[in-house]
């Protein structure tokens, strides 16, 4: 069974989500036969660099032939390029343009790189290299001077919660308004603006999660998302919030033994609450869910004591994280550090 990443992978320049400069420069230069030898697509993961670099080589080629697709990650020695380089010089037999998407380029040796200079200096004729990157800080400047860059950003909240409400219409077979209310899952807008939150700009991460949260449950709620995910328990960091913030000692006691217990990694939960405690600052600050991860279904401002301890906790809470980094008895630690906050030690 395919998954909805490659089920409703873009086949097409509208399909893609934003990135509109991109697309309209690349459509100008296949509409004007104006194309380059070397490209290099930029962004973070998800964002569409791959998926773009596959729809331009269609449409260089017209439908013809496949590109060439390689993962720098697992090719980058000098012989792996210099192999790129043999093969480039033959014409390709089903398309006028041989096409190689490199992806990860970045993981390239220094060897590697020196060879693929070599390539792009005299680049053969009808071979274009679509290069891809997560990190272009890694590319060398003798590389970027001859190749066309293109950014992609991070694809914003509204763009990923409209193509996992496309995504979800199709996979509903929702077809009008009446089917809109019959068969949508409940409180299903809720739980794509959630998952659009955590995606963090990458539709591809966000796919993958509504995938699994269907696998989990076809009742997309925000409940249910956080507990596909396996997303640390917030009614878990909000009840051991509150007992900080009124000194209840045994309540800290109880909850750090029953996560404990359920053999989760106490590091990893401290690193989560310190980020959720965060988003708790963030929150007294502004007032308003859009800069924060927690779901709006939750009432922080209802929480006034939690609220008002939220900076000093923040702080207690990088203190103990930096402290825990070669610590193998994690929970003693923990339960020290937090006791101690009680007592007003």
């Amino acid at each position: 069974m395919q998954s909805l990443a490659v089920k409703y992978r873009p086949s097409t320049f509208d399909d893609v989500t934003e990135q509109s400069e991109v697309k309209v420069i690349l459509k100008n230069q296949l509409a004007n036969n104006d194309l380059r030898n070397a490209y290099l697509f930029v962004g973070g993961a998800g964002t569409g660099k791959t998926t773009t670099a596959r729809i331009f080589a269609n449409e260089i080629n017209k439908g013809q032939g496949n590109p060439i697709e390689l993962d720098a990650a697992s090719n980058n020695s000098v012989d792996d390029v210099r192999e790129i380089s043999q093969q480039s010089k033959t014409k390709s037999l089903d398309s006028e343009y041989r096409i190689y998407i490199l992806d990860e380029v970045h993981a390239f040796s220094s060897n590697a790189w020196q060879a693929m200079l070599k390539l792009l200096e005299e680049p053969p004729m009808k071979t274009i290299f679509i290069l891809c990157t997560t990190n272009p800080e890694k590319i060398p400047k003798t590389i970027l001077s001859r190749v066309q860059r293109y950014d992609f950003q991070r694809i914003s909240q509204r763009g990923i919660v409209e193509r996992l409400e496309y995504i979800v219409g199709a996979e509903f077979d929702i077809r009008d308004e009446v089917d809109y209310l019959n068969k949508l899952p409940i409180g299903y807008v809720g739980a794509l603006e959630y998952i659009a939150k955590i995606a963090d700009g990458g539709m591809r991460d966000a796919i993958t999660m509504l995938d699994k949260c269907l696998a989990y449950s076809e009742e997309l709620t925000v409940a249910n998302v956080i507990k596909a995910l396996g997303i640390a328990d917030y009614d878990v960091m909000f009840n051991l919030s509150d007992a900080i913030a009124n000194k209840a000692s045994k309540t800290i006691i109880d909850i750090i033994e029953d996560i404990y217990s359920s053999g989760k990694d106490l590091k990893t939960f401290i690193k989560t609450y310190m980020n959720f405690t965060l988003d708790i600052c963030k929150f007294k600050i502004t007032w308003s869910y859009d800069y924060i991860q927690i779901p709006s279904i939750y009432s922080i401002d209802c929480h006034t004591e939690m609220l008002d301890n939220a900076n000093h906790l923040l702080d207690v809470l990088i203190k103990l994280d930096e402290k825990l980094k070669w610590e193998t008895t994690p929970k003693y630690v923990i339960e020290a550090t937090l006791l101690l906050e009680c007592l007003g030690e």
